[in-house]
């Protein structure tokens, strides 16, 4: 298992943007919004867009912002099924920034 610690720019509002090209298979994932963001973020699939995804919380001044975890457990689509590995983010002003750290197979 591997630990990648990135960061991914939603350069121009409502363009969603692919987080990575990781290949392997996320085990566990988590997203949070740069502390500096003032808009909106959506984390989500191929398909997300404005209200179409998992919204970020807003960071307040001074005060930690919710991340959002999303852990596929072990042995998790062990049954052929699709393996979840390739995550978009979106949001509603430009230049704004998702950090994000995944554990990797």
């Amino acid at each position: 298992m591997r630990v990648l610690f990135d960061s991914t720019t939603v350069t121009t509002a409502t363009t969603r943007v692919r987080i990575s090209t990781v290949a392997d298979k996320v085990k566990k994932i988590q997203f949070k919004a740069r502390a500096g963001n003032v808009g909106r973020i959506f984390v989500g699939l191929s398909d997300v867009a404005l209200a179409k995804g998992w919204e970020l919380s807003i960071p307040l001044v001074g005060r930690p912002n919710d991340p959002l975890v999303l852990d596929f457990g072990v042995g998790k689509n062990g049954d052929g099924s699709e393996v979840l590995n390739v995550f978009w983010v979106d949001s509603d002003t430009n230049n704004q920034i998702v950090d994000w750290v995944a554990i990797v197979e």
